[in-house]
């Protein structure tokens, strides 16, 4: 003990040597603390009780139950941000980087070259495509040349010129996208999704499956990214908590194998949707977009019409590269539609527009979050709304 102490001097810088006596008089006064605080706690404890006021307490019968946990649950819900808000918000990057600088340039007095110049940039930057970014300069020119043409003016203005040309191609969207119809309950739809790697298309079929169960239907998913075991484990989780039947194969199997398999499947139990992931295509790739191609066409053996529908999943932040990416899997695979995501990272959402415009083809359901509420079916009114901040 006596070398414990001295350690203790040693630590402290205290030059002194440990003795009995410094033991003996450190363990006496350890004793002398410990038994103070022990008198102070028993005194103000018993202080305490004498000084509480006499309790009644109530008995309750034991047969007496607990609110239901569904009712307590329902207490804690969070309300839920209605849709609208949520693509406001999403697109929010959009609307002031590019949409809302346009409408600062309004004061009814017409345009100068240079904002007509600085118009022109702001339509590049938001990727719209040359061909609109021009008519709507032209267009420009000559509509704020009237009197009183504003800010407020230009956002009416801006969101007829836009919705002039995309809702024609809009109206051609396939309702059995959005909505189950139980009238034809066991005629499978086929649904391909694709696209390249990173759009996030696996996220999107796993709440594209979700969307369709929690209507009542019978949907079997097809793992055809074999190449990315992953990706695979990622979507089986998706179908799990969806209640969707996944068909899945060993790592590096036959992509166009897994497709039919799934569904022959599909067909055998008469679901409602057989939706197939396939695994991400670079567009420059030409042999891998052709066994895509081929993935496709195998499908035909058990249902002629099949696939129903090819979806193309596109990241609004690849901006102008997305044009491209549609325009190489149009050329491949006849597209159907459009799924566009990550819009609430993107400055360049307006890429939307050309995109529709240049293949024709519709944007089916747009993304701008993780959870399955974040992908609703586009509407076109609501996207102007949100992206022009009418």
């Amino acid at each position: 003990m006596i070398q414990l102490l001295q350690s203790i001097y040693d630590t402290l810088g205290i030059e002194q040597l440990a003795n009995l006596g410094d033991l003996l008089g450190l363990g006496s006064t350890l004793f002398l603390v410990v038994a103070g605080v022990a008198q102070f706690f028993s005194s103000g404890a018993s202080e305490r009780v004498h000084s509480l006021p006499d309790m009644v307490v109530e008995e309750k019968p034991i047969s007496e139950t607990p609110a239901p946990i569904e009712k307590v649950e329902q207490e804690r819900k969070v309300a839920v941000v209605p849709w609208s808000e949520r693509l406001k918000k999403g697109l929010s990057r959009s609307r002031s980087q590019v949409w809302g600088k346009l409408g600062n340039l309004f004061q009814g007095n017409g345009l100068t070259d240079e904002q007509l110049e600085e118009i022109e940039e702001l339509l590049y930057s938001a990727d719209i495509g040359p061909q609109t970014a021009t008519e709507l300069t032209e267009a420009l020119t000559v509509k704020s040349k009237e009197a009183d043409f504003g800010e407020k003016e230009f956002k009416s203005f801006l969101y007829n010129f836009l919705k002039d040309r995309l809702a024609p191609i809009q109206n051609e969207v396939d309702p059995d996208l959005y909505q189950f119809n139980k009238s034809e309950k066991g005629k499978t739809k086929v649904i391909m999704v694709v696209g390249v790697n990173g759009a996030g298309k696996t996220t999107t079929i796993g709440k594209l499956a979700t969307k369709l169960t929690q209507q009542g239907a019978n949907v079997v998913v097809g793992a055809c990214d074999t190449f990315r075991a992953a990706a695979v484990d990622q979507l089986q989780v998706w179908c799990d908590r969806a209640g969707a039947t996944m068909i899945r194969a060993k790592e590096g199997s036959n992509p166009s194998g897994v497709g039919y398999e799934a569904l022959q499947s599909a067909l055998s139990q008469n679901a409602d949707y057989c939706i197939l992931d396939t695994a991400g295509r670079l567009h420059t790739k030409d042999n891998l977009m052709e066994e895509l191609g081929k993935s496709k066409n195998v499908l035909k053996k058990l249902d002629s019409e099949a696939p129903h529908h090819v979806l193309l999943v596109i990241d609004a932040i690849t901006g102008q590269n997305a044009i491209r990416q549609a325009e190489e899997f149009n050329k491949t695979l006849n597209l159907t539609g459009l799924i566009f995501t990550k819009c609430d990272g993107s400055s360049k959402a307006g890429s939307a527009v050309s995109i529709v415009q240049s293949l024709k083809v519709p944007i089916a359901y747009i993304g701008v979050g993780e959870s399955v509420e974040d992908l609703n079916n586009f509407n076109l009114d609501e996207y102007l709304d949100a992206l022009l901040d009418m």
